[in-house]
């Protein structure tokens, strides 16, 4: 099964009120010799549900098989496109998948820009869970400048954004009924993120994302609090009693902590430091036989 993860900051230059922040959408079609076999389209669970490696691996004798899609969320575009005949080989077992995940900086609000007379972009809405919100900028303020470059549409908000890397620590002149007034925000990432899948030799590892504390139950992973400033408390249950590995990653894949645990006995708490890291979005994995839990941890200064 195909799971979508958001957990990664993003930037986008439109207008409030044409988005559609949340949309899943998956095109499906099979070929013989003939031509088209099935065609079909799914939209929202049922294309997030679509089990891709199997329905690919169900229909590798026919002449060909394409899958296109889009999942997009306010903080990450996964594109997903598989076409059977720019496969090099049809050798192995079980399908794989190929991800390549491009980041950009983002603030993460939703504004437009105000009138000619007035510069400045006017913020209608806050993305939760971003560098805006943490920052407790709220939909009554009007940003007016970043690191003290003027700010004169959203285009110029958009450009200043994009010009800094990911975790800077930015100056925010704001307004509000007229009263200027500066905030600070930890720049977070948005991310887009390529899908293709292909024939292989190994298992594929099951990726679980275990997103709300309220969702915990066996089998489940969760680190809070989520944004950090340095701690985070980590909490795995399972029934298996299999070997328990703990890792930490950067938002590039850079490994920066693994510890194994065995005689593992149902449930593992630890609190692991961010401290010493820069600001900044970092992956926490649980692997257990082969299952492998994520958590995205927004580490804040």
């Amino acid at each position: 099964m195909f799971l979508c993860a958001l957990a990664v900051f993003g930037f986008m230059n439109v207008s409030f009120g044409q988005l559609n922040i949340k949309s899943e959408r998956l095109s499906v079609k099979t070929y013989d010799e003939n031509g088209i076999v099935e065609k079909f389209h799914l939209r929202g669970a049922d294309a997030l549900a679509f089990d891709i490696p199997a329905f690919i691996k169900e229909n590798e004798d026919l002449d060909r098989v394409t899958v296109d899609g889009t999942f997009r969320t306010a903080l990450l575009t996964t594109k997903i496109k598989y076409d059977s005949n720019q496969e090099d080989s049809f050798v192995g077992d079980y399908i794989c998948k190929d991800e390549n995940t491009n980041l950009t900086p983002f603030l993460g609000v939703w504004g437009t820009s105000r009138n000619k007379a007035i510069k400045g972009v006017d913020v209608r809405s806050i993305i939760p869970t971003t560098s805006a919100e943490v920052a407790k900028l709220t939909e009554d303020d009007d940003i007016i400048a970043v690191d003290g470059v003027e700010i004169n549409n959203f285009a110029d908000l958009k450009k200043a954004v994009l010009s800094k890397q990911i975790g800077d620590r930015v100056e925010l002149t704001l307004e509000n009924n007229s009263n200027p007034f500066t905030k600070y925000a930890i720049l977070g990432s948005r991310g887009r993120k390529t899908v293709n899948y292909k024939h292989c030799d190994v298992e594929p590892i099951v990726l679980v994302e275990d997103r709300n504390v309220d969702e915990i139950e066996s089998g489940s992973f969760m680190a809070f609090p989520n944004p950090t400033r340095s701690f985070s408390h980590v909490n795995f249950n399972s029934e298996s009693v299999e070997d328990v590995t703990f890792s930490v990653m950067d938002i590039k894949g850079g490994l920066i902590h693994t510890q194994l645990f065995s005689n593992f006995k149902g449930n593992l708490e630890l609190d692991y430091d961010l401290g010493n890291q820069i600001a900044g979005t970092y992956i926490f994995t649980i692997q257990q036989g082969k299952e492998m839990h994520t958590q995205k941890v927004q580490l804040m200064k």
